[in-house]
């Protein structure tokens, strides 16, 4: 588990801060009263600290004594205290630290938890600055670093695009508007086509001074405007601001077309999903086949072990199945034991491979109910056949489902 090193001289600070970021994160916790025991525990080497929260007035120590020893030691730093000067803030920003954090109200302690935990995801995106002068782009470069993202430079929208096409996990997109080629404004209208603002974050930059640059950067889809130049502190605000939001709008997407036990698409958007898939059929541009599958004597689970076991049957069933296909497929629970499959640009032949390969791979599996273990097997069909609607191709595999419980159950039935 990663760690976080906090060097505080107050033993009832240091303990709420221990218990609320080891609460709510999965983080541990090192706590170090004095300048020298932080020297001590650093230099032990017995630990790999993701982030390091600094007190400035300790008794060993005054002023920026432990960001320098910190910093020295190539440590990320997140400076706290109850008084800070705006001398002394110019001069631990000059020092690259993350970010300081006043310890003035009761709410400081929750944005300070809110920060680790944004530190914590930031870690895991990739941030793209699209900038034509190396200077701007080399300064944000260093900021978004400092804030724990992974960062790719562009130096114009068309530079920025190309490499979109072939990095399709950058979360957020940092850009000026003008540059050569192409500029900020026309770069967000061809994103926007593709992905919307919940989904792909962008935050404009400017330095032209007109107060309508704000409003074309936006009303084209990004999700938020600076000017330059800006405040450090403005900066990583705004960029928080525009993540969080951008991740509470997902999770009420996900609540929205989410089924709440397995995580899988809920009954609503694969009809919804099917049907603009089979609009695209028409059109010529894929080939659809849907699947309907069915847990055998998934009753007799909920009778023999319980209604908590049988969750835990239905878990296990969507966990290989989210495993089983691919981003561009459909697969969702239907309602009950029941799952659905929209599968894209399959051959019949592949289908058939497919999903007796998943049929094996259910009947083989053994899930954990407490101290026993258990295994299930599942029918399934398959339609293939194209219909005006998904939702007569649901029916049709339903048919075909009903007929492989008749056969035998364990087995597919694949339209011929």
């Amino acid at each position: 588990m990663a760690e976080v090193l906090v060097v505080e001289d107050s033993r009832f600070f240091s303990s709420l801060l221990k218990r609320e970021i080891e609460s709510r994160l999965d983080l541990t916790v090192i706590v170090a009263e004095s300048l020298a025991d932080a020297r001590r525990i650093v230099e032990s080497n017995d630990h790999e600290f993701f982030l390091s929260l600094l007190d400035l007035t300790l008794p060993d120590a005054t002023d920026d004594d432990v960001v320098n020893y910190i910093l020295g030691k190539g440590m990320s730093a997140v400076v706290f205290t109850s008084n800070l000067t705006s001398e002394m803030r110019r001069k631990i920003l000059g020092k690259n630290i993350v970010d300081y954090v006043l310890k003035d109200t009761p709410s400081s302690l929750d944005y300070l938890v809110s920060l680790v935990a944004r530190l914590q995801k930031n870690a895991r995106l990739t941030a793209m600055i699209v900038e034509d002068s190396a200077t701007t782009r080399n300064y944000i470069a260093t900021l978004l670093r400092l804030y724990r993202f992974k960062v790719i430079e562009a130096e114009n929208g068309a530079d920025a695009l190309h490499i979109l096409d072939n990095t399709p996990d950058v979360s957020l997109i940092i850009t000026d508007n003008d540059m050569p080629e192409m500029g900020g404004v026309e770069m967000i209208r061809k994103i926007r086509n593709q992905s919307p603002r919940a989904e792909l974050p962008i935050i404009g930059l400017s330095a032209s001074g007109d107060n309508e640059m704000s409003a074309r950067f936006i009303k084209t889809g990004a999700n938020d405007f600076l000017n330059k130049p800006f405040l450090q502190e403005e900066f990583f605000y705004r960029i928080n601001q525009t993540l969080e939001f951008a991740e509470q709008v997902r999770t009420l997407n996900d609540l929205a077309t989410r089924d709440y036990l397995t995580g899988l698409y809920n009954r609503r958007y694969v009809m919804d999903a099917g049907q603009r898939l089979v609009a695209n059929r028409d059109r010529g541009s894929v080939t659809l086949a849907v699947a309907m599958m069915d847990i055998d004597f998934f009753k007799k689970v909920n009778d023999t072990w319980g209604h908590e076991a049988g969750d835990m049957v239905l878990k296990a069933i969507a966990g290989i199945l989210g495993t089983s296909f691919r981003n561009t497929d459909v697969v969702g629970r239907l309602g009950g034991e029941e799952f659905g499959v929209i599968a894209v640009d399959f051959n019949t032949e592949q289908l058939a491979g497919i999903f007796e390969r998943l049929r094996c791979t259910i009947e083989q599996t053994m899930i954990a109910i407490g101290d026993r273990e258990i295994s299930v097997t599942m029918s399934i069909g398959i339609c293939t056949t194209p219909q005006p609607t998904v939702e007569e191709m649901l029916n049709t595999a339903d048919t075909l489902l009903y007929q492989a419980k008749e056969g035998g159950r364990n087995r597919v039935v694949i339209q011929n």
